[in-house]
């Protein structure tokens, strides 16, 4: 089940690495039971990742439902959050009610739906802060900032799209290209982004950045990863420390 999301993360199609085909799952289950100490205790969907939809996740519903009886089934997961203004995915509680329909019609007891709502649990939990550090107007209006593909390499590898503010000026109207620091072309953060009179020096957030994130943070050109830093009830604290030149070339021999 193809979603509507970039080839590079939809895991759910036939032409796909993951998973069994649905052809296929029959024969595969065969030879699961045919091993006397193996037990299939569950059927997964290996659903297409970050659902905008309903419509897709049910389907995904229907398709496993005549593999055969299972103690618990796994829906998969992929529910998606708002990156941009545009992007109006329905909330978790359409797929928990479409998951419970289809339990309800089960006459069977003891079954078990799961879901995995995976970045719509964490996603909007994180933030990432960058320095602007030059602005500079041709073609477009570049504005450059102390972090990038290192940090989070999402927009460059499959071209997620997020918004940006200046921290302290919500909002804005000037049209501008939101660069990475890194020796390469495609190292941009947001391709059309609307800021407040960007001008060096000030912090810029792009919101949404709690799932696939620092997790995908990496030390491309040498550039060492930034902290990870808690804050609730005006409080702040470290989690994960900044990382340092020696943490960088501890591995050298």
């Amino acid at each position: 089940m193809r979603g509507d999301t970039h080839e590079k993360i939809s895991t759910g199609q036939a032409d796909s690495k993951f998973g069994v085909g649905l052809d296929d799952a029959p024969a595969a289950l065969d030879r699961i039971r045919a091993v006397p100490a193996w037990t299939c205790a569950a059927c997964t969907s290996t659903s297409a990742r970050s659902f905008c939809a309903v419509e897709p996740f049910r389907a995904a519903i229907a398709a496993i439902a005549p593999l055969g009886e299972f103690p618990a089934y796994d829906l998969g997961g992929g529910l998606a959050v708002a990156y941009t203004d545009d992007q109006q995915p329905p909330p978790i509680d359409e797929f928990v009610a479409a998951a419970r329909r289809r339990r309800e019609r089960d006459p069977r007891p003891g079954r078990r739906l799961m879901i995995e709502p995976g970045r719509a649990l964490v996603a909007n939990g994180g933030v990432t802060l960058y320095r602007v550090v030059t602005v500079k107007h041709n073609v477009s209006t570049w504005v450059s900032v102390d972090g990038g593909m290192s940090d989070n390499l999402r927009p460059m590898l499959y071209g997620a799209r997020y918004r940006a503010d200046v921290a302290d000026r919500l909002g804005g109207a000037t049209h501008v290209t939101l660069a990475g620091k890194h020796c390469e072309s495609g190292d941009v953060v947001i391709r059309e982004a609307l800021l407040d009179d960007p001008r060096p020096g000030d912090v810029v957030v792009t919101p949404a950045t709690g799932a696939y994130g620092h997790a995908m943070a990496n030390n491309y050109n040498g550039v060492t990863r930034p902290p990870v830093i808690f804050c609730a009830d005006g409080e702040a604290r470290v989690v994960v420390a900044r990382e340092t030149l020696d943490d960088l070339h501890s591995r050298d021999v």
